[in-house]
C-alpha cells in the first residue's frame, strides 16, 4: 500500500533546510517549555499551527512540548492547492524533512481506509502540502519511535468531516485494543489578515467554538455565522467529531499568539494557537 517517499516541499522556507540549524533551531523552541507533561495515556490531541517556524514556531513547540508523545501520531491537515482527493490519505511509505525520514504506520492507515469509503490514498494532495511538514521537526525532536499517518481533508463538507471523524476514531480504537496509543494532531492557523485587534476577536471566537466540542456547531461558526477565516476548520470538525467517539475532557489553549510577535507588524495579522485534549475521565490507560 505504501510506497516512496515524499520530500519536504518546504524545507528552507517555511524553516531551515540544513539539518544542523533545523535540529538547533526546534530544539531551542521546545527547550522553552519546561512545565510538567502530560503522560501518553492521558493526552487524546493537540490542534497546532503551522505556518513559518519563525511565525508560529514557539506555539507549536509550546503544545508539543506539553505532553509526553506515545510514538504514533495521526496528523490532520487542511489542503491548501485543492489539488486532490477530498480526504487524502498520504501513499508515502515515509516523510522526509532535513531531520531524516518519518516511517507511515501502515496498521492504522489501513483501519482508516477500511473504515471509511470517503478517504481514498492519494500523493497529490500531499504533495506539495505544508500544513503536516512543518509540524515535523517538532515531533522528531520529541518523539521516540515515530511513526506517522497524514490525511488532508479540502472538501467544505460537514458529512465528509463526519466521516472522516467517525474512522479516526475507529482507527484508533482499533490501535488501543492491539496496545497501541495514538497521538490525534490537527493542523490549523487561526483567523487570517486582519489587524491584531480585530484578527484577535475571531481567533477567541474560533477557540470558544472549537472548546464547545461539537462538530457541526463549530463548522457553522467558523464558515458561516462567523465568517472566520481557520484554513484547519475542515480537520478540526473531524478531531470534534473523533472526541464525541473516543471521549475527551474540556480542552485547554496551551498558547496563542499572532504573527505580529515575530516582527511586530500588527496591521495584518494570522493567529496561532496550540490547544491540547486530555482523555476523558475514566478512559486513561486504555492502551
Amino acid at each position: 500500500m505504501k510506497r516512496a517517499v515524499r520530500p519536504p516541499a518546504v524545507a528552507g522556507t517555511f524553516y531551515e533546510g540544513a539539518p544542523a540549524r533545523l535540529s538547533a533551531t526546534v530544539g531551542r523552541l521546545l527547550a522553552a517549555h519546561t512545565s510538567p507533561r502530560v503522560p501518553p495515556d492521558r493526552f487524546r490531541a493537540l490542534l497546532l499551527p503551522h505556518a513559518g517556524h519563525v511565525y508560529s514556531g514557539g506555539i507549536a513547540a509550546a503544545g508539543v512540548a506539553s505532553v509526553a508523545w506515545p510514538s504514533t501520531v495521526l496528523l490532520l491537515g487542511p489542503n491548501h492547492h485543492g489539488t486532490g482527493a477530498a480526504a487524502a490519505l498520504s501513499p508515502f511509505a515515509a516523510w522526509r524533512t532535513p531531520l531524516g525520514d518519518v516511517p507511515a504506520n501502515t496498521a492504522v492507515a489501513a483501519d482508516l481506509l477500511s473504515l471509511c469509503r470517503e478517504i481514498r490514498e492519494d500523493e497529490a494532495a500531499h504533495r506539495d502540502e505544508h500544513s503536516l511538514e512543518v509540524i515535523l521537526p517538532f515531533l522528531q525532536k520529541s518523539v521516540s519511535d515515530l511513526s506517522i499517518v497524514c490525511v488532508s481533508i479540502g472538501e467544505p463538507d460537514l458529512s465528509l468531516c463526519l466521516a472522516v471523524g467517525d474512522a479516526v476514531a475507529g482507527a484508533v480504537r482499533r490501535a488501543e485494543e492491539r496496545g497501541e496509543r495514538v497521538a490525534i494532531v490537527v493542523s490549523s492557523d487561526l483567523n487570517h489578515y486582519l489587524p491584531r485587534t480585530q484578527n484577535r476577536v475571531k481567533d477567541d471566537r474560533a477557540l470558544t467554538a472549537l472548546k464547545g466540542g461539537e462538530p457541526q456547531a463549530f463548522f457553522e461558526a467558523i464558515l458561516g455565522r462567523d465568517r472566520i477565516s481557520m484554513c484547519g476548520v475542515l480537520p478540526a470538525t473531524a478531531l470534534l467529531r473523533a472526541l464525541e467517539v473516543l471521549g475527551a475532557a474540556p480542552p485547554r489553549i496551551v498558547a496563542q499568539g499572532d504573527s505580529g510577535d515575530a516582527f511586530g507588524d500588527l496591521s495584518r495579522v494570522v493567529g496561532y494557537a496550540a490547544v491540547l485534549w486530555e482523555a476523558a475521565a475514566g478512559t486513561e490507560g486504555a492502551a
